[in-house]
């Protein structure tokens, strides 16, 4: 049995080695193709802001909640920038965060807004 598990154990770690260097091989390089979300933040001149700017390099947001909350937080690291203007063309969300007065929790990106 231990040799069993050794040999699959071997394998694994010798396909990762494979998926990670060769094109074609199911890995981490098929989350390089995601298609991207749509969407669009402008600060208070009208300027885009790029979220990508606050993103390690290399990774892709694949999940409208994840994009939400790092818009939120741009809105919230960039105080200077606001009011922003968010849109998500593919689901009809257009919003304004971080106006005047509106506090911490009007960086939120709201889904059912």
């Amino acid at each position: 049995m231990k040799s069993l598990c050794r040999a699959l154990l071997v394998m694994n770690v010798l396909y990762c080695l494979l998926a990670a260097f060769q094109e074609g091989v199911p890995g981490w390089h098929m989350f390089e193709s995601v298609e991207p979300l749509g969407h669009e933040l402008r600060d208070r001149d009208w300027r885009v802001v790029d979220v990508r700017d606050y993103l390690p390099r290399g990774a892709n947001l694949v999940d409208r909640g994840e994009l939400r909350k790092i818009v939120a937080f741009v809105c919230e690291r960039e105080r200077a920038r606001a009011p922003f203007h968010y849109i998500e063309p593919g689901t009809g969300l257009d919003v304004t965060l971080g106006a005047e007065g509106s506090g911490p929790k009007g960086c939120i990106v709201h889904a059912d807004r």
